[in-house]
């Protein structure tokens, strides 16, 4: 009877380590911001900011993620801007994706399609760098999420050995119910992530499941922040 039960036992556990090393692929994630109501997207910028100080001086090269078309995530970036002000700290150039609409909210120093003139790209920036100066690129978000294996941030890590440090916006899931039209949508399984952002919409759901038993305000926005790799940020910016 012993004998049986180290069997039973021995099994269980080798099935644990065998789930654990094939399915528990999602990033550990470190909160840097609570869930939380803001009254704009730009104090949840200002507030991104204050969380990040440090992080932010460190990073002479920003990749900001927006939702494309979402005025609200480039309300976002507007407030995180503005508030990084200190000498040392704030960006001496902005860079912006000419797709992205909205983008007359900035004064930006270059419009360049980093996915398709990657290596102008980087040529200016490590211009601007040999100069001094502190970048900060907008970017649509599945652009700049560390998260994601063939994008242009992997790209520039790989292919290109650029050092920075990527801030990503999202729209979240509010029920589950919202889950299956969501985009990106959450897909690990080969085959299933067509467009390559399953990883991405994955956090992103992990995240806001969290969230769905909280009240909401009516007329101001909800938003938390992640740390999601070493050097990668996620945001998350619903309106209420």
């Amino acid at each position: 009877m012993k004998y049986l039960y180290w069997i039973g036992a021995v099994a269980v556990i080798s099935l644990g380590i065998y789930f654990a090393a094939n399915f528990s692929i999602q990033p550990e994630s470190i909160p840097k911001i609570k869930f939380s109501q803001f009254k704009a997207p730009e104090d949840l910028g200002k507030n991104l900011y204050e969380s990040l100080r440090l992080e932010v001086r460190e990073a002479p090269l920003l990749l900001f993620g927006v939702t494309p078309n979402a005025i609200d995530d480039m309300e976002l970036v507007r407030g995180f801007h503005e508030a990084n002000q200190e000498p040392g700290s704030k960006y001496d150039m902005i860079v912006v994706e000419p797709m992205l609409p909205y983008v007359e909210l900035f004064d930006s120093s270059m419009r360049i399609d980093i996915k398709e003139e990657m290596s102008r790209f980087v040529e200016g920036v490590q211009k601007a760098r040999a100069e001094g100066l502190r970048v900060l690129v907008i970017v649509p978000n599945i652009y700049s999420s560390q998260l994601l294996q063939k994008n242009p941030a992997n790209r520039l890590k790989a292919d290109y050995k650029l050092d920075f440090v990527s801030l990503t916006v999202s729209k979240f899931p509010m029920t589950r119910e919202q889950e299956l039209s969501f985009e990106p949508k959450c897909a690990y399984e080969e085959g299933k992530d067509i467009a390559g952002t399953g990883v991405l919409g994955c956090m992103i759901q992990t995240l806001a499941r969290r969230t769905y038993r909280k009240k909401l305000e009516p007329n101001q926005y909800s938003g938390m922040a992640e740390q999601t790799g070493p050097k990668d940020y996620l945001i998350l910016l619903n309106r209420n």
